[in-house]
């Protein structure tokens, strides 16, 4: 369709020009605020894993000895394709200092960070069987049990939680993907939708839309979706890699070229490997 090649051309060219993020953040104190981790947390929630890098670099930069946001912080190093050896370290180290129930929550993050995902199941169920009303922890243990390829079960999870607090919106994300895993694509498609509605400057609310959609055939649909994520946020690079993936196999190559490179442009808080990964797509694209 030319009117969408142009119009995505358009938007393509411009994405890498966007300045800041939709929510940028008003400059901190040097205090060591309580309230700067909760919003720190709430973002990473979110799945917006560039702002909440942001905001837990600038929280750790006060408050050091916190082991709950060096666990957070070595979740997103993981995401973003970073070392999380460091944060991971200071998180268990710190743990030892700390009451043992919440030690179970941290031990738990941070072995997701590693990929340990098992271990951290079982961290987690102990925590909720302590303090079984916190909905962080049982929004973690809704997307491990996804991840570890049960999502009959992380369904589940996220589904109760829900019912328990309706107004906890960033666990839509999660159950979204549940939901389609389990062959349940409709009702994947309205919870999606209401993540979007809850939190429509959140650009990952946007790219997790766009991957069921897409995956349900709707390929216009995700494309619109993504451009609407990467000019949400700059800093974005999944965003353009994502796109470049869709537009690449609707065959407009010109176009998925254009959205790699922007992945690569945007990436400066990601880790190397990212840059390598897309550098292999466009080797595959046939790109020099």
């Amino acid at each position: 369709m030319q009117q969408l090649d142009y119009w995505l051309a358009v938007i393509l060219a411009g994405c890498v020009l966007a300045s800041g993020s939709a929510n940028a953040q008003e400059a901190q104190s040097g205090i060591c605020s309580p309230n700067r981790f909760e919003d720190a947390r709430y973002v990473f929630h979110r799945a917006w894993f560039e702002q909440a890098d942001e905001q837990f670099d600038e929280y750790l930069a006060t408050c050091a000895e916190d082991p709950r946001a060096h666990a957070y912080a070595a979740i997103i190093d993981m995401l973003l394709y970073r070392d999380n050896s460091l944060h991971v370290a200071h998180a268990m180290r710190l743990a030892d200092n700390v009451e043992e129930t919440e030690a179970l929550f941290v031990k738990a993050l941070a072995r997701f960070s590693q990929g340990q995902l098992e271990e951290a199941e079982s961290d987690l169920r102990q925590y909720l069987l302590a303090v079984p009303t916190d909905r962080y922890a049982a929004h973690v243990l809704g997307f491990t049990l996804n991840d570890q390829g049960n999502p009959d079960k992380g369904v589940e999870v996220l589904q109760q939680l829900l019912e328990s607090d309706p107004g906890y919106f960033p666990a839509k994300n999660h159950l979204a993907y549940g939901l389609f895993k389990t062959d349940r694509a409709d009702e994947a498609i309205q919870v999606i939708r209401e993540f979007v509605v809850a939190d429509p400057a959140n650009p990952s609310a946007w790219d997790t839309q766009a991957d069921i959609l897409y995956s349900l055939g709707r390929s216009e649909e995700a494309i619109a979706s993504l451009c609407r994520s990467v000019l949400l946020d700059k800093r974005f690079a999944y965003g353009y890699r994502h796109l470049g993936n869709i537009l690449s196999a609707t065959g407009d190559l010109e176009a998925a070229e254009a959205a790699y490179r922007n992945a690569i442009l945007s990436a400066e808080t990601y880790g190397p490997d990212f840059a390598a990964s897309v550098e292999q797509l466009l080797i595959e694209l046939g790109s020099d």
